[in-house]
């Protein structure tokens, strides 16, 4: 049964969020003069938060504005209760952009490159950033540079988009691999022989010739954004 008090707004109305999986339901409320079919959306909690993350809301921004209590939303929006169906309802009047195509599109922060191990599962769901590219790969994640193994090319801090449907190996593109004992580095391939070079200032990163250890190809970096402040001066 349908309370039509809280769900007539919508009737016959395209719910434009990308992340909602639509079910069609009929209104029973016989008095109804819209007896068309509605819409009951399903939006996981971290869909939510990647939707406040790009409009620069915060958990209680979006409380006020359906009227909840900002604790029992954050509770929910952590997993630790079921959103109802009225409530999604009304975070979806809040948070449906009339434009898909005006709204910045985010990807997840899931770490650093090369330090520490990289287990992509157990980060989704963290940090995001906004890209502005509208070229950005469906499935592209991003990893921060940390230290300077390919300080030729970008220096420490800077960001890398990844594209993990993209792991043919060409000559002189660059990649994110991960090692067996999962570690992972940023290097770029070069042929004969085939191997994984640094271009660092610091000599003692070493090339890595492909087939003398097991490697996963994770992805190739798209693209790279870094700020002015971190690229290296020239001396006067």
């Amino acid at each position: 049964m349908i309370d039509h008090n809280v769900r007539e707004q919508v009737h016959a109305c395209g719910m434009r969020y990308s992340h909602f999986a639509v079910k069609w339901g009929e209104c029973d409320l016989r008095r109804c003069d819209n007896r068309s079919p509605i819409q009951v959306g399903l939006m996981r909690p971290e869909e939510i938060r990647a939707e406040l993350d790009a409009r620069n809301m915060s958990i209680v921004d979006l409380a006020e504005a359906i009227g909840m209590n900002s604790n029992y939303l954050g509770k929910a929006l952590r997993g630790g209760r079921k959103l109802t169906a009225d409530e999604m309802i009304a975070i979806q009047g809040v948070l449906a952009p009339e434009d898909l195509g005006n709204r910045i599109r985010t990807i997840p922060l899931l770490g650093s490159v090369p330090a520490g191990k990289f287990r992509a599962a157990e980060q989704i769901g963290g940090r995001r950033i906004a890209v502005s590219d509208p070229e950005t790969p469906p499935n592209a994640y991003a990893l921060t540079v940390d230290g300077n193994s390919m300080d030729l090319v970008v220096p420490d801090g800077t960001t890398l988009t990844i594209d993990p449907d993209d792991k043919a190996l060409w000559p002189g593109k660059r990649y994110v691999i991960q090692t067996e004992d999962g570690q992972t580095t940023f290097k770029e391939f070069q042929a004969d022989p085939a191997r994984l070079v640094p271009l660092s200032t610091d000599d003692s990163h070493e090339e890595m010739l492909l087939g003398s250890e097991p490697i996963i190809i994770l992805g190739r970096v798209y693209s790279y954004t870094m700020r002015d402040v971190d690229l290296p001066r020239r001396s006067r």
